[in-house]
């Protein structure tokens, strides 16, 4: 696993349970800048976010989670966004644009997991059935 950071955002069990693993090794601190191969991936060219020093790596593949960015450019300067880009609304789903809703992993929130979605789902659901009956 070659992580951005020194440390994990996840949960702390998960991350423990993790570094049990007798078959993953942790690379902190590091990015991948490339992906060497002919037919298949044979290595990747690793940086250190510290020190800017550069390894290859041989492995056989490459698997790609970079993380949360959410698809709201569209609503940018329509809706209110944080400063990460996720649509600021209520446990309600409400928007800064009356009669908007936002669901799902784009609204601010603490956890995105698609337990949430689905609830925020219904709650968005719940909000603009109110809304349209007024």
């Amino acid at each position: 696993v070659v992580h951005r950071r020194d440390e994990f955002r996840a949960s702390p069990h998960g991350v423990k349970k993790l570094r049990e693993k007798g078959n993953v090794e942790l690379i902190l601190s590091a990015v991948i800048e490339e992906i060497f191969g002919e037919n298949t991936v044979e290595s990747v060219k690793l940086k250190n976010t510290k020190t800017g020093e550069t390894t290859v790596l041989p492995c056989d593949g490459v698997f790609v989670a970079v993380g949360r960015i959410p698809d709201t450019e569209l609503y940018r300067g329509i809706i209110r966004l944080d400063e990460n880009g996720y649509i600021i609304a209520g446990e309600d789903c409400k928007t800064s644009v009356e009669g908007v809703f936002a669901a799902g992993d784009v609204r601010t929130k603490q956890l995105r997991q698609i337990v949430t979605a689905c609830a925020d789902g219904a709650c968005a659901v719940r909000s603009a059935k109110e809304w349209l009956s007024r």
